[in-house]
């Protein structure tokens, strides 16, 4: 299994803890409440799309941004925001789902970092935890190992142990952070090649570094509130850069079905010649009417294997 796999079977199981089952109802109660609620439909929306980089926090991220609303009132077409605002300032159900996703995602950040590190994770979890999840934590940790990162991370440190001191790669990690990118897209390739200070060596490592992380993040996160987006081999339309490209950025159109409309989530499963294959997506695109009525999805596909992916060129 690959390190996604795991990470989706470790976020399903998560969903059964007392933390995940909380959280979970909480949702629930507060989408039963508005479900008929534009307002709140926008907040939600507003929160969705941004999961895909603040995962568990984009709740309160959305929270914090309509109750700016509030206070700016000179921002530009603020009367079109305001329903929202006044929605979330004024109720309950959402703010105290925003603070409690806020809580789980300290679990689910501090997580992500010890699976990536393979260090112990008995003291960041909290003891209620069973022990099949345990299990699952360190089975994403051995698909981690598999792939060679920590061998390799620690070999180049060895060979550059001033390395995390150098100005020039703190800017470009720095600047790598903040912008938050999808590994191997078209934008981080760009900064990629933009930073001729940072060998080429070194970027290529950080890179498959920020993919392993982003992988752990979206298969635990997308796996455990069961948001990842199936498109079966009939309902692909184009596709022939999926079977060929992997670590660098194409699309492909399908045939738009419930994930076109009702996907929340940024993670494909897509149906390809008798297998599956995962699709880390950053950008969609949907059009009506006649023969276009179809998805546009940009991203970039997950090796199917990922084994050894750090000693791959």
């Amino acid at each position: 299994m690959t390190v996604l796999d795991c990470a989706i079977r470790l976020g399903g199981l998560l969903r059964t803890t007392e933390e995940g089952l909380a959280l979970i109802s909480l949702k629930t109660k507060m989408e039963d409440k508005h479900n008929t609620n534009d307002a709140f439909g926008e907040y939600e929306r507003f929160a969705e799309r941004e999961t895909s980089k603040y995962y568990f926090y984009s709740w309160d991220m959305a929270y914090e941004t309509f109750l700016g609303v509030l206070k700016n009132v000179e921002m530009e077409h603020r009367e079109i925001f305001l329903p929202t605002a006044n929605l979330v300032s004024s109720d309950d159900e959402i703010k105290e789902f925003s603070k409690a996703a806020v809580s789980f995602g300290h679990i689910f950040e501090k997580l992500v970092a010890v699976i990536i590190s393979g260090g112990k994770y008995d003291s960041i979890i909290p003891n209620t935890w069973k022990y099949k999840i345990k299990t699952a934590i360190s089975d994403v940790q051995v698909a981690v190992s598999r792939t060679l990162l920590p061998r390799t991370m620690a070999i180049f440190y060895q060979k550059n142990q001033n390395m995390l001191n150098n100005a020039a790669t703190q800017k470009y990690l720095n600047a790598r952070e903040e912008k938050k990118l999808l590994p191997f897209s078209k934008e981080a390739l760009k900064m990629m090649a933009e930073a001729s200070d940072v060998s080429q060596e070194e970027k290529l490592l950080y890179e498959k570094m920020y993919l392993i992380m982003e992988v752990v993040k979206k298969g635990v996160f997308y796996g455990f509130w069961e948001m990842i987006n199936e498109v079966s081999e009939e309902e692909l339309i184009k596709y022939d850069e999926l079977s060929s490209s992997t670590l660098q950025e194409v699309s492909f159109i399908h045939k738009n079905n419930y994930s076109s409309f009702f996907g929340r989530g940024w993670l494909y499963k897509i149906q390809l010649n008798d297998k599956h294959i995962f699709f880390m997506a950053h950008q969609k695109s949907i059009h009506f009417g006649g023969d276009n009525d179809n998805s546009t999805v940009s991203g970039i596909v997950y090796p199917s294997d990922d084994k050894g992916l750090f000693a791959k060129s």
